[in-house]
């Protein structure tokens, strides 16, 4: 009886905060203390006839009421397993190139909420995040992206939640440190070996400005009602131009003028929209369907539009 009436406040909370359950971005909310979460997301996007996807498997824990952490594998066909032929000057990126479908690493975060000031139908919460990656793959475009498993590197960040009734706000700021790449790409004399070349990434400020806002129900009489969310999020980044060597480690090692860079190499910046919808059923089991648009700047890391995909639940021991 203990367990079902824990478990039972777990999923009221969890429902009753279910606005700021954003799809693509983290609340400074916590995972309660002992649940174990489990999200399957994939996203999507048409580039010159590829279908490129990126799908991860996430196991969420609420180590204590104040800290969580998950951890991430992440496969995709974004890249091939060397760098394209005459990096950094030929078809970079090389768009609509067939890529294998593989498995790129993991990736760990940890986010500690460190304020909460909490009243009826209201509060306000702020946390700091912690990321880092673990990945083997190539990566063709000076912007770093840890979470889609595109950079090994480290991140830090702080996000600030304002819930209040059916409305939920979040901003998210931070910052990107990409670790250096080194590999291959091919000669273009098919009979000599690769080119060794190490890149490193640009440095990246991360932003969202995330809106939630509980359509249904709108009066909650059991666990059993489904809920419907919609959600509008704004994604940026800017980052750094990226330092290429070519011949790395080698007697005729060389650096290459950065103004030399094609445009996917060089500083920039952007801001995305995306809209979504959220359905909860059963108070625990959750589906997010979203799709992202260009808004300012460009990333060239992807085509548009991409469209998200996410399932999402608790178990509680």
């Amino acid at each position: 009886m203990k367990s079902f009436l824990t478990i039972s406040l777990v999923l009221c909370a969890l429902t009753g905060r279910a606005q700021e359950l954003f799809p693509l971005s983290e609340p400074a909310s916590n995972i309660p203390k002992g649940a174990l979460g489990v999200r399957l997301y994939s996203e999507a996007y048409n580039e010159v006839g590829q279908l490129r996807m990126m799908s991860s498997l996430r196991l969420m824990y609420g180590l204590t009421p104040r800290l969580s952490v998950y951890l991430t594998g992440i496969a995709s066909n974004h890249h091939g397993r060397k760098m394209p032929i005459e990096f950094p000057f030929h078809n970079t990126p090389e768009r609509g190139a067939h890529y294998p479908y593989k498995f790129n690493g993991v990736h760990l975060y940890a986010k500690y909420r460190f304020l909460s000031l909490d009243a009826e139908r209201r509060h306000f919460r702020m946390a700091a995040y912690g990321e880092g990656t673990y990945v083997n793959t190539t990566h063709h475009e000076t912007e770093p992206d840890l979470e889609m498993g595109d950079n090994k590197g480290l991140g830090v960040g702080l996000i600030t939640t304002y819930l209040k009734g059916r409305f939920a706000v979040s901003l998210t700021a931070g910052g990107i440190l990409p670790a250096v790449y080194e590999g291959g790409s091919p000669d273009p004399i098919e009979s000599l070996p690769d080119v060794p070349v190490r890149v490193q990434y640009g440095k990246a400020l991360t932003y969202s400005l995330s809106f939630g806002y509980l359509l249904l129900p709108r009066k909650y009489a059991n666990y059993d009602q489904v809920n419907v969310n919609l959600y509008l999020e704004f994604h940026g980044k800017a980052f750094q131009t990226a330092k290429v060597d070519i011949f790395a480690g080698q007697a005729n090692e060389y650096f290459l003028d950065p103004s030399r860079y094609p445009t996917a190499l060089q500083k920039g910046y952007y801001v995305d929209v995306s809209p979504g919808v959220q359905v909860i059923l059963k108070s625990n089991l959750r589906i997010d369907l979203s799709a992202t648009f260009s808004s300012m700047g460009i990333s060239y890391a992807r085509l548009y539009p991409v469209f998200q995909v996410g399932i999402q639940r608790y178990f509680f021991w």
